[in-house]
């Protein structure tokens, strides 16, 4: 059955894409210090992350309000941040949460925020980057308060960010679809064009053509965050054109639902590939997904709670943390592969780069030295990656061969 499509759109506008990059530096006396004398106010002491801060910086619980940019039945994105959220208050016996759902807009924001003060709050938390220009101009409103940003990759005095190396779970979600495909077609279905998303995109076609370079990778755009009948649609206009891999890169299962069971025009079995959630496969799509890229969030922020209860806080460091070989350790992950549907040969070989990545011995756009239109491309820096808005070679437009080069759509704001 697809999920309740009422339930879904109450979170259909949600954003989660990538901003462009901003920085800011704490003032020059809170830096520095090994110890306490080097602290010049009195009363001041130095503590573990090096700043000089009062005894009343250090609160003695925390109050932590979410702002949720959509439904926690969304079974994407929100869902996500909201199982994080209960993990969090579970991990950390000083610490409780509330949350606010369908905070879209930064008018939402702007309502939102007082709500929250209002019920004790002194952490707020904006799980969305159109969370971003709001929260940056309330941070200074309220300087008591700190706030975070999930996928901001902004800070100032009282506001950090944080998030996860996503596009290295899609690598290997797309070497695990390119061993699988027997048809070479892959179908990828993208939310809003950003360089997030161009990002995960890329990261995954690397993946597939890793291990096949003779592999291509469909592209339709959604051009929202949760729309479950049109992705129903593209989903099955891709399996029309014997993709026989799906992966739907939104904030339903609605892709993974409709390849559940199908085969191709040639009696071949249709895999699918879930997305934010690590329970997607066994829910919806038992007899046909393989595995699930997703987002577990309560150790990192958990890590960041634990540092502002301390008093050590640096909201300048802007983690963005790469998938480490404990998935319970890790921000980001892919499930184990299907042991009914996937090989143990391929499940060794995917899951022998989980280590690689998370020893820092490669990444995921190491091979890439040109772009699908011939280009020539380097990606050296995060800043590089932050900007993507071109595609790397495979990522073609859906249709029957000779296969045409996919072209990122102008809404994605950044390098091309």
């Amino acid at each position: 059955m697809i999920l309740n499509r009422v339930l879904l759109a109450a979170a259909a506008l949600s954003f989660t894409g990538c901003t462009a990059l901003y920085d800011y530096e704490l003032p020059a006396e809170t830096l520095g210090c090994t110890t306490n004398d080097d602290c010049s106010t009195a009363g001041q002491i130095c503590n573990s992350g090096g700043f000089c801060i009062t005894p009343a910086e250090m609160p003695a619980s925390l109050r932590v309000g979410y702002l949720f940019p959509g439904s926690v039945g969304d079974y994407g994105w929100v869902k996500s941040h909201d199982d994080g959220r209960r993990a969090v208050e579970a991990m950390l016996g000083n610490v409780t949460t509330t949350f606010v759902p369908n905070v879209f807009t930064g008018e939402h924001v702007q309502t939102a925020v007082p709500m929250l003060l209002e019920d004790g709050v002194n952490v707020i938390i904006g799980a969305s980057s159109g969370h971003v220009a709001t929260l940056q101009r309330l941070a200074k409103d309220y300087p008591e308060v700190r706030f975070l940003l999930s996928a901001g990759f902004v800070s100032d005095t009282n506001l950090g960010s944080y998030f996860g190396r996503m596009y290295q779970a899609k690598w290997l979600a797309g070497r695990l679809a390119g061993q699988m495909t027997e048809t070479n077609r892959i179908g990828y279905i993208g939310s809003v064009p950003s360089p997030q998303t161009v990002r995960h995109i890329n990261a995954f076609v690397e993946g597939v053509r890793s291990v096949n370079p003779e592999a291509v990778v469909m592209i339709e755009w959604l051009n929202s965050f949760l729309d479950p009948p049109t992705e129903e649609l593209r989903s099955e206009q891709l399996l029309a054109l014997d993709v026989d891999v799906l992966h739907g890169s939104t904030n339903a299962p609605s892709a993974v639902q409709v390849a559940d069971g199908r085969m191709t025009s040639e009696g071949l079995p249709v895999y699918s590939i879930g997305y934010n959630n690590p329970n997607i496969c066994e829910l919806f799509g038992p007899e046909s997904c393989i595995a699930s890229a997703y987002w577990n969030w309560a150790p990192l922020v958990s890590r960041q709670l634990s540092a502002i209860l301390e008093g050590s806080w640096d909201p300048t460091e802007k983690p963005w943390e790469g998938i480490k070989a404990n998935p319970e350790e890790s921000t980001v992950a892919l499930t184990s592969p299907s042991t009914d549907l996937v090989s143990i040969g391929i499940r060794l070989d995917v899951e022998s780069f989980v280590g690689k990545f998370a020893a820092g011995d490669m990444d995921a756009f190491d091979a890439v030295r040109r772009d699908n239109k011939g280009g020539s491309r380097r990606i050296s820096s995060d800043a590089d990656l932050l900007e993507m808005c071109w595609f790397v070679p495979g990522v073609v437009a859906p249709g029957a061969p000779p296969f045409m080069a996919a072209t990122v759509p102008n809404d994605c704001d950044g390098a091309r």
